[in-house]
């Protein structure tokens, strides 16, 4: 798909624009501690990163002009060969609908493609990516399910809370009504 306005390019997003397109796209932002001590680590190891740039301010096809911010980006992660994870597929909201997240997932799925043609490749998808993932590729894993660890999230109030709350309605619409 081509998308004339925007460009994607190979790159590394830097931590604040990192967190600042993962919160506008209504993906949970990293906290002050991991912006300081894991995010710049965590992208230092990806595996490949795309972004995508408004192309009228670029400086030419992969120079994005000084102080441009990605409008998107996607992430691979894994042993670049036989596991990868696909994340952090972000799309500013006043991009959203021009075709800019598929046009982040063909450069994605092309560099596996190309780069670790045998890999596993993974991801959770967010509700708004639910329908985007398949077309390239992508199956859900049922009967497996998905599931996470991570501590700082889990030990939350709000999220406990939230959780909670999710399996209380999610318990009362599967419930059997009388006739």
């Amino acid at each position: 798909m081509d998308v004339p306005e925007y460009t994607v390019v190979q790159g590394l997003p830097t931590p604040q624009q990192y967190h600042d397109l993962r919160k506008l796209a209504n993906l949970t932002p990293p906290n002050r501690t991991m912006m300081l001590e894991a995010v710049p680590k965590a992208l230092a190891n990806s595996f490949a990163c795309f972004l995508a740039y408004e192309r009228k301010y670029m400086l030419d096809d992969t120079t994005p002009s000084p102080n441009q911010e990605p409008v998107a980006m996607g992430r691979l992660l894994g042993d670049g060969a036989l596991f990868l994870q696909l994340c952090d597929v972000a799309v500013h909201p006043g991009h959203q609908g021009k075709g800019i997240g598929k046009r982040i997932m063909q450069a994605l799925v092309g560099y596996i493609d190309e780069n670790a043609p045998h890999a596993y490749v993974s991801l959770v998808a967010e509700p708004l990516g639910q329908m985007l993932y398949p077309r390239f590729g992508f199956e859900d894993v049922k009967p497996s399910i998905g599931m996470f660890r991570c501590t700082p999230i889990q030990s939350n109030p709000d999220f406990r809370k939230l959780r909670e709350e999710k399996a209380a309605g999610m318990l009362r619409s599967t419930a059997v009504r009388p006739e």
